[in-house]
């Protein structure tokens, strides 16, 4: 074979190994790449799925028009309260703590709520997950808190049964015992749009 035929032959077969390396690093990016989408998808699907599992594990999983979670807990003053026997009554249920800066500032407008309608058949629960019973009590009696105190130290039932995402956070549960709604946050409950709105509530069992 002549020099130059050589030449050719051996270029021929190096241009060939290397179009075979490229396209084989062409093959392991397009695998890496379909590999890389393929775990960028069951990302996706892993926090979607983590992102409902939150929400009906939270708060967001107790639907309105839903029977309310039965409890029986320890009142401050005494005694236990359950909520079934309160059936009859509109309930206004309040998950809270001494320690939470939004549950303090709207305690005052939950006992002037408590105060005006409660003649009327509306019962406001506040069910505080303190674990310090006597800072606890020298706050209801430091702030002239007059409606029933329920413990719920660590939040068993806010967390495992009404599974509060926070506190404040209240639910309003009608005379036979079905979720109303719910609100996240402190709210200012005695404004008079607020009082209108609760005595409405009221009205249908009145009439009986």
């Amino acid at each position: 074979m002549a020099e130059g035929d050589h030449h050719h032959a051996q270029g021929g077969h190096i241009g060939g190994q290397i179009e075979h390396t490229l396209l084989s690093l062409q093959s392991s990016a397009e695998m890496r790449e379909g590999i890389r989408l393929v775990l960028l998808g069951a990302a996706v699907v892993a926090v979607a799925f983590g992102y409902v599992h939150l929400l009906e594990n939270k708060g967001y999983g107790l639907k309105p028009g839903t029977p309310a979670p039965p409890f029986k807990l320890p009142a401050l003053a005494g005694g236990e309260v359950e909520l079934g026997a309160l059936k009859g009554r509109l309930r206004v249920v309040n998950f809270w703590a001494t320690w939470c800066a939004p549950c303090v500032e709207e305690m005052p407008s939950l006992e002037r709520l408590h105060r005006a309608l409660a003649g009327e058949g509306l019962v406001v629960l506040g069910i505080s997950v303190d674990e310090d019973e006597t800072a606890l009590r020298r706050f209801v009696s430091e702030h002239g808190v007059t409606f029933p105190v329920l413990r719920d130290p660590g939040g068993r039932v806010a967390a495992g049964l009404y599974h509060a995402t926070g506190y404040p956070e209240t639910f309003v549960i009608d005379r036979e015992g079905i979720l109303q709604a719910q609100y996240v946050g402190p709210a200012e409950w005695s404004t008079p749009g607020a009082i209108d709105h609760f005595r409405g509530l009221l009205k249908p069992a009145a009439a009986n």
